[in-house]
């Protein structure tokens, strides 16, 4: 079924969840973060499908930024310390 809301299509498509996903978005809904399952539903995909362009721009990004160049320890080991770091302010 498509409906038509504002100039954009919109398709709709059947979901089924379990419970306990049901109560989370319900409980979206109820904190007023949004107007109903659709919008949330809506807003999800949405960023799922800038999450996936964000990926690619940074993928495209380190193929265009010239030839690779091999890591040493001391670069592993840096890196390692930025993700330890990152993790412990999370």
């Amino acid at each position: 079924m498509i409906t038509i809301v504002g100039d954009l299509p919109m398709s709709t498509i059947p979901v089924e969840l379990p419970d306990d996903l049901r109560k989370f978005i319900e409980a979206k809904i109820s904190g007023g973060q949004f107007a109903n399952a659709s919008e949330y539903i809506v807003a999800l995909v949405d960023a799922a499908r800038k999450k996936r362009s964000d990926i690619e721009a940074a993928l495209l990004e380190g193929l265009n930024s010239g030839p690779a160049e091999e890591w040493t320890d001391q670069n592993w080991n840096e890196m390692k310390q930025r993700a330890i770091a990152r993790h412990r302010k999370s």
